[in-house]
């Protein structure tokens, strides 16, 4: 997973002009939400490998 710092240079260099302030916190929200569900995934599926070891 790219880091924050290099999702905004990535999009700042496809757009080719600096990013406003609002596509900042846009791809910030972005980013977050993005980590959260990741996050969520690797507990489900841990959870669902200990469940059935435990079977």
């Amino acid at each position: 997973m790219q880091s924050f710092f290099q999702i905004c240079n990535d999009t700042t260099e496809k757009l080719g002009r600096k990013l406003q302030d609002e596509e900042i916190r846009f791809l910030q929200w972005m980013y977050e939400r993005y980590t959260v569900e990741q996050l969520e995934e690797q507990l489900k599926s841990k959870e669902g490998h200990l469940y059935t070891m435990n079977s």
